[in-house]
């Protein structure tokens, strides 16, 4: 399945939980929001790594993310890396 939009993933906090976020994405198609609740961890930013390439790998172009400024108030090391290679692949692997 392929179409010319830009897969949107969309970052938030989780309400009452300080340490949580959430990316979610929304299909059209399917009528359906896929997501995954991560913290700002190593294994967290990893889980959002993995979603980020779930969702590119089956629309077949990358992803555009939206984050809140003030989504992350302590900077993680692991979590910023990740976001980058994201938002930025080539750079990340060449």
């Amino acid at each position: 399945m392929r179409n010319n939009r830009t897969p949107v993933i969309t970052i938030a906090g989780v309400e009452d939980n300080p340490d949580q976020f959430i990316a979610s994405f929304r299909s059209e198609f399917f009528d359906a929001t896929y997501a995954v609740v991560f913290s700002q961890t190593i294994t967290g930013a990893v889980a959002l790594h993995r979603f980020v390439q779930m969702i590119s790998g089956q629309y077949g172009k990358q992803v555009e993310l939206r984050i809140a400024n003030d989504l992350f108030p302590k900077p993680n090391k692991a979590v910023e890396d990740i976001l980058k290679s994201i938002i930025e692949p080539e750079s990340a692997f060449t």
